[in-house]
């Protein structure tokens, strides 16, 4: 999984960190260490799957910002539309959907629409995957970081890694074929990993950009 562009998707705030290792021994990737007595996030290693960001009780762990890129789409010339994880109901239990779209509609979005369709369209293509080899187990690939785990540090199982793509890939082929090839796409949802997955030439070639709900919570 390619990083976008020199800067990691996670690193660390200098100031704010008092090298307690709780990231360094809670990172399942291995991927801190420490340098001039700072903890510091090592991009080839990093699957991006947020544990350090959840386990460090100083805020000093940071997510690459994508909401400069986001705004500079919505102000070109092509429509932007949105690809909401169906997690939203948990992160905002204060709005309904509706105030959700009109939200984002009034922040730039052309079109809003759910990733819930992409989990379908994966659902039935496990299940046919599944009764076609039903002596088989697979490793599902619909997490980016789990797939970054398997590819960087057990590559001997990349052969058991499930040849469907993500919901969110799949969801993401079925509105450009809706809506032409023009129509620019952002992720919203609560996973870090798809900021990697949509620099990743093979399984995010689709989207054009990826938003925490964090951070459009603060946008």
């Amino acid at each position: 999984m390619r990083q976008p562009g020199p800067a990691p998707l996670v690193s660390t705030v200098r100031e704010r960190c008092r090298v307690c290792f709780t990231c360094v021994r809670e990172c399942p990737a291995k991927a801190i260490r420490i340098v001039d007595g700072q903890a510091e996030v090592i991009p080839e290693r990093c699957i991006a799957c947020g544990n350090c960001v959840r386990v460090c009780s100083q805020g000093a762990k940071v997510v690459l910002d994508a909401v400069p890129a986001v705004q500079a789409l919505l102000a070109g010339p092509a429509p932007v539309a949105a690809l909401v994880a169906p997690s939203f109901p948990a992160e905002f239990p204060d709005i309904d959907d509706r105030q959700l779209v009109g939200t984002l509609r009034a922040l730039g979005f052309a079109r809003v629409f759910e990733v819930a369709y992409g989990a379908d369209l994966v659902a039935a293509r496990y299940a046919r995957l599944l009764a076609e080899q039903p002596a088989r187990r697979f490793i599902a690939t619909t997490c980016p970081a789990v797939v970054a785990y398997v590819e960087r540090y057990h590559p001997e199982l990349t052969g058991a890694l499930a040849p469907v793509v993500s919901p969110l890939s799949a969801a993401a082929a079925a509105v450009r074929r809706r809506h032409g090839p023009n129509l620019r796409l952002v992720f919203v949802g609560p996973c870090i990993a798809k900021k990697g997955e949509t620099a990743d030439a093979a399984g995010g070639r689709d989207i054009d950009a990826a938003l925490t709900f964090r951070e459009l919570r603060d946008w």
